[in-house]
């Protein structure tokens, strides 16, 4: 697992060890098992208020999954899923209109091929490069055997 995820494994079991035991129940054991057979050895300086202490990003967004998945209501879980949803929705259509499959090839400014070469720079193309037959190789080394005598 990458070390990233270890760290963070690392935080929420100190996490863990800070929750009262009543939420801490609400977690199944299964997860927290698996929490504790993946941190890392790295131990994190986590107390109380968690506001107040420098998590990271991964951690956070852990600590949210577990509170959407064990800790939360019903209704509040609906909720919570509802805009997780949207806010995906919402990114899949940015980067839809930022990449367009429909329009990938097409050059909307550029009418013609030679307008989407800018001015300033020049062209670059394709040279040919013929290499000499093998023939014509051995015939020149012969010849230059003959021309040191």
């Amino acid at each position: 697992m990458k070390q990233v995820y270890a760290d963070a494994f690392a935080e929420i079991d100190q996490i863990f060890s800070l929750m009262p035991l009543a939420l801490l129940d609400k977690i199944p054991n299964k997860f927290k098992q698996i929490i504790k057979e993946n941190k890392s050895d790295y131990i994190p300086d986590i107390r109380e208020p968690i506001e107040e202490c420098q998590l990271s990003e991964e951690t956070i967004i852990i600590l949210s999954l577990i509170y959407r998945d064990f800790l939360c209501t019903k209704e509040e879980k609906e909720k919570l899923q509802y805009r997780d949803a949207q806010k995906l929705k919402e990114a899949e259509e940015e980067l839809r209109e930022k990449y367009n499959p429909d329009n990938l090839f097409e050059n909307r400014n550029a009418t013609n091929i030679n307008d989407t070469i800018p001015e300033n720079k020049e062209s670059v193309a394709l040279i040919k490069y013929e290499e000499d037959k093998w023939y014509t190789k051995i015939f020149n080394v012969i010849k230059k055997l003959f021309k040191r005598n």
